[in-house]
């Protein structure tokens, strides 16, 4: 359904083969690009796909008067014509190229055939990322599966968080505090979240223990990751935590904690000299393996300020300390030549109605977070900060679900919207202004496909992707909201398990749904899906398919990674003030995470009043007939899973 800035319907489809000749394309894309060839072809073919560098003025020419609109150059830019079976891809650039291979790809129909004569794109929003923590050693290859499909959906950029992730030679005793500490955070699933939010009377969070896999790796590693998404075009902006969040900086160095007797300290002393002595070393060694355009040096969720002797001493105000801290960390960064990213909580004074307020503004402190306990501090504000700190801070503002009135606060500032689930939002366009340059959607749990499943990145890039390129989609309509949802469930499916005409003789398709309900939650800040709690929530039982020679073999069912709840609202709700539970000023979610976070592995498809699930079994015996396929529930189970 996605509209193009210009586009021309061929007379004839071709359809896209093991037989298309794709030499000219970029070895890196091979792989996806044989996903989508159709292995035995039925229909007219595509010869050969061709790149052409750069866009011919002729063909640009042809857009303009056919469109009655200007060409817009650029490094994403890019045309596809069709002629005489032979399609090209032509680009300015190398990012451009492969955004129109992708979108070649997205616009294959059922049997495999393209249909355009011409095809011309750029993006409305020129930043397109996703933030994920360091990959531990054995997700690298995962990691890398991760990279190649956000280029699949035209994403360019990644914010890695290194914390004490990646090998620090000048400072070996980081790396050794960070893998201590965070092995004993993961001790087991809910550890960490349990001594940040439940053990002290303060605001903690910030333990992050599965970057890295809970170790580190080594700077050759990292290296390794940088050319991957160098190759693909990939811009990696690493994400040194400092000030605030830097509980890998303390585990050795406690003498620079702003709260002396935290055992865990998350936060360093701005009035200690030596706390910038190290955070430069460690900020010298990124830069030496990055060599990046941009920083960010985290500054979010900043509660232990002004705590210690040492800062109380110089009688200054929460705003201005971290003002000067933000500044002096800006300068060093800026005399390197690398520009500083934060993310922006701090700047902004969000009030609400239950007093609590969030991020720079007077915060008032309680037990668990809620109002309704014990009322334990109040952190004086830090918003006014914005109006003196240098104005070419990069701010991450993942405070937009509070809503547009707040968006006028960052306007001196480039902004990037944080944490960004663009279902979640309406207007986007409108709320992006000039100062906006686009969105970066955040995994906090393990780079590994359950995580990014269930924590609803997939769906989630797969939608701002629509966003960031479409400029005719309405976001605000709920029909054009529930067609374009549709569309992302069928793309991703579609990307996981490759062309539709290949899968009967891979693969076995169930459709099959259950009454078994959880709440939904996401998988992160040391939450994890292995061990005893994991498996009794959401362990549904075993299919075990038979064939005709008696060989058989069993296939695993999870709640929320290969099945979902039958009765979950199909596609959200209006974005509205006031979310569901009743906290004011957060906005309602307009997809159900339930049924986001099935997406990718599974094709949800409203049946008679139910929502089911298409999900496809790899099929070890693809030679063998089948015999039967049954459906094994574990011995105490109360709930029932339907297959039709």
């Amino acid at each position: 359904m996605q509209n193009y800035k210009y586009a021309k319907e061929a007379k004839e489809k071709l359809q896209f083969t093991v037989n298309t000749e794709i030499k000219a394309v970029p070895d890196i894309e091979h792989p996806v690009m044989k996903k989508f060839m159709v292995d035995n072809p039925t229909l007219p073919q595509i010869s050969k796909i061709e790149i052409i560098k750069p866009i011919e003025k002729s063909v640009k020419a042809n857009i303009e008067k056919q469109s009655g609109k200007q060409f817009t150059d650029g490094k994403d830019s890019f045309v596809i014509c069709m002629n005489n079976s032979i399609v090209t891809i032509q680009a300015d650039h190398k990012c451009g190229v492969l955004n129109g291979l992708m979108t070649f790809l997205r616009l294959l129909d059922e049997n495999g055939c393209f249909g355009y004569e011409c095809l011309y794109d750029h993006p409305f929003s020129s930043f397109r990322g996703i933030k994920l923590l360091m990959p531990s050693h054995d997700e690298i290859n995962h990691f890398k599966e991760f990279i190649d499909t956000m280029v699949f959906f035209r994403h360019n950029t990644v914010m890695l968080e290194i914390g004490g992730a990646m090998e620090y030679k000048r400072h070996p005793e980081i790396n050794e505090g960070w893998e201590e500490y965070a092995q004993f955070m993961s001790e087991f699933s809910g550890k960490s979240k349990k001594i940040q939010e439940e053990t002290w009377h303060w605001r903690k969070n910030s333990i992050h223990s599965n970057n890295g896999g809970a170790s580190y790796l080594t700077q050759e590693e990292v290296k390794d990751i940088i050319a991957y998404c160098a190759e693909r075009e990939v811009n990696i902006i690493p994400e040194v935590p400092s000030t605030s969040h830097c509980d890998y900086l303390l585990t050795r160095h406690p003498e620079l904690a702003e709260r002396p007797e935290d055992p865990y300290p998350d936060t360093f002393c701005p009035s200690n000299a030596d706390s910038y002595k190290l955070l430069f070393d460690v900020l010298d060694e990124v830069i030496e393996v990055f060599n990046p355009e941009i920083i960010n040096v985290g500054h979010d969720e900043y509660y232990s300020i002004n705590i210690c002797d040492r800062c109380r001493k110089r009688l200054l105000d929460n705003d201005e300390i971290f003002a000067e801290d933000i500044t002096k960390i800006h300068d060093y960064l800026a005399g390197k030549g690398v520009k500083t990213m934060i993310w922006c909580d701090k700047l902004m004074n969000v009030l609400t109605e239950d007093g609590q307020n969030q991020g720079g503004a007077l915060n008032r402190v309680y037990k668990g977070w809620s109002v309704n306990n014990d009322f334990w501090s109040v952190i004086r504000p830090t918003w006014q900060a914005r109006n003196v700190i240098p104005k070419d801070i990069i701010c991450m503002n993942w405070y937009w679900s509070f809503g547009e009135k707040y968006d006028e606060e960052l306007k001196d500032f480039s902004v990037i919207f944080g944490n960004f689930r663009g279902m979640n939002m309406s207007n986007y366009r409108c709320r992006c202004g000039e100062n906006t340059a686009g969105g970066m959607c955040s995994n906090w749990g393990a780079t590994r496909p359950v995580y990014l499943q269930r924590n609803r990145i997939y769906i989630s890039m797969a939608y701002n992707d629509v966003l960031y390129w479409d400029t005719s989609y309405n976001d605000i309509d709920d029909e054009e909201f529930r067609l374009c949802v549709e569309q992302c469930f069928k793309t991703l499916y579609d990307y996981n398990y490759g062309a539709p005409q290949n899968r009967k003789d891979k693969y076995i398709e169930i459709i099959h749904t259950t009454d078994r309900f959880v709440w939904y939650h996401g998988f992160v800040d040391g939450i994890y899906t292995d061990g005893d709690k994991y498996h009794k929530d959401y362990y549904l039982g075993h299919y075990v398919i038979k064939y005709t020679d008696g060989t058989a073999f069993n296939k695993e069912v999870f709640l929320g990674e290969n099945i979902g709840y039958y009765d979950v609202e199909w596609y959200g709700k209006s974005v509205e003030e006031g979310a569901s539970d009743g906290t004011p000023g957060i906005r309602n979610v307009r997809l159900e995470p339930k049924l986001g976070e099935i997406s990718y592995s599974t094709l949800p498809v409203f049946i008679e009043g139910k929502v089911y699930y298409k999900y496809l079994i790899e099929n070890p015996y693809c030679d063998k007939e089948i015999k039967s396929i049954s459906f094994v529930l574990p011995d105490d189970a109360n709930w029932t899973v339907t297959r039709i």
